[in-house]
């Protein structure tokens, strides 16, 4: 079985992303593919079990078999690194890591293993990104965000890391290039990675899709209820605005997918919304993707019942406008379980700028070096 890690120089640098459209690659050769998250951050609760949502992603999307708590075995819940540093237990990190490994299908030809961060994430309990792949005898992928040169000098660091622990370094994949910088920067991100002896396997394009939340998503983020999901809860949000201004003046700040922040006593505000979504619908322009309702305040319900006719989904949330525009502002966007196009567009992007089949060669000629797993 080969078997490839894939970390990055930091967080949301498109790891998952690159992870997905790997898995969707090598399926799309007929090869077997597994899924593993070895130690996870951002975790769910389903059927009583502690899974990153990762792990959750790639079997709903991908109808992986076995068990959710083998592809995610070890979660960290808050303030478990805060106590870990005086109670050290190795061995039921990795016990638990190398168990859910073990049990991974014989029939699978590559194990995809998707790691936490850097290289060095992980230390603090004993288990970073280089002693997990170096456990499990994987080879590395290192992900950088777009640019030159932070992003080489980011990968080298996470390059050293992993040659220092003695993990085999495939490349490096360079994400989130902007599309009309792609031509001018590729060749010397490719020239200066070759320089410290490091093979590009992509230079993938910034696509504002990957970015884009959805109306149930920032409800999830946020904590907020929902009033109204008019079914249009997986609408996408393309811009955001704090109607806190007159009428007259948050009308011109009303986009295609617009999510707007109101209090929820703005009645004005919130009839402004009503009748450029219904305007907008008529001649296919405005269109409001959903209305947060800050202060703990809700209108009448006859104003209800126009945004329910009207086909708006509404949030409501206790936090005054300040603070919920402040978390929306702060969020992160990232992959999440049902997100059928994102997963889409992830494996397209892989098809079209990884060199999937460079990295299947690489692998499997290491894997057939003398000493390997």
């Amino acid at each position: 079985m080969l078997r490839l890690f894939i970390s990055a120089t930091h967080q949301n640098v498109g790891k998952t992303t690159t992870s997905i459209g790997l898995y969707a690659a090598l399926r799309a050769r007929g090869l077997r593919v597994h899924f593993l998250k070895p130690i996870g951050q951002r975790y769910l609760v389903q059927d009583d079990v502690k899974a990153d949502e990762d792990a959750i992603l790639i079997r709903d999307q991908f109808g992986q078999a076995g068990s959710l708590a083998d592809m995610s075995p070890v979660t960290i819940p808050r303030g478990f690194t805060a106590r870990y540093v005086f109670d050290r237990d190795r061995a039921s990190i990795f016990g638990a890591i190398e168990a859910a490994f073990d049990r991974i299908d014989p029939s699978v030809d590559v194990a995809i293993i998707e790691g936490t961060g850097h290289a060095g994430v992980g230390a603090i309990i004993d288990a970073s990104n280089a002693d997990v792949a170096r456990g499990l005898g994987a080879q590395a992928i290192v992900i950088a965000s777009g640019g030159i040169g932070s992003a080489i000098d980011e990968i080298v660091l996470n390059c050293a890391l992993f040659r220092q622990a003695n993990v085999p370094v495939l490349g490096a994949i360079v994400n989130k290039v902007r599309a009309d910088k792609l031509a001018a920067v590729e060749p010397a991100i490719r020239q200066g990675l070759a320089n410290h002896g490091i093979a590009c396997l992509g230079v993938v394009p910034y696509h504002a899709e990957m970015t884009l939340p959805t109306v149930r998503q920032l409800a999830e983020e946020l904590g907020a209820d929902v009033v109204l999901d008019a079914d249009g809860l997986d609408a996408r949000v393309r811009s955001t605005i704090v109607a806190a201004m007159t009428p007259q003046n948050t009308i011109g700040h009303l986009r295609h997918d617009t999510f707007v922040i109101t209090p929820g006593d703005r009645v004005d505000n919130i009839l402004v919304c009503i009748a450029t979504h219904l305007v907008g619908q008529l001649r296919d322009r405005a269109h409001i993707a959903g209305i947060l309702l800050t202060g703990g305040l809700l209108p009448d319900a006859t104003i209800l019942s126009l945004l329910a006719e009207a086909g708006i989904p509404v949030l409501a949330s206790a936090d005054d406008t300040f603070t919920a525009s402040a978390k929306v502002e702060r969020l992160t966007v990232k992959i999440r379980p049902g997100d059928s196009q994102k997963v889409e567009l992830a494996a397209s992007l892989a098809r079209d700028f990884i060199d999937v089949d460079g990295i299947l060669k690489a692998l499997r000629a290491s894997a057939s070096a003398p000493g390997a797993p």
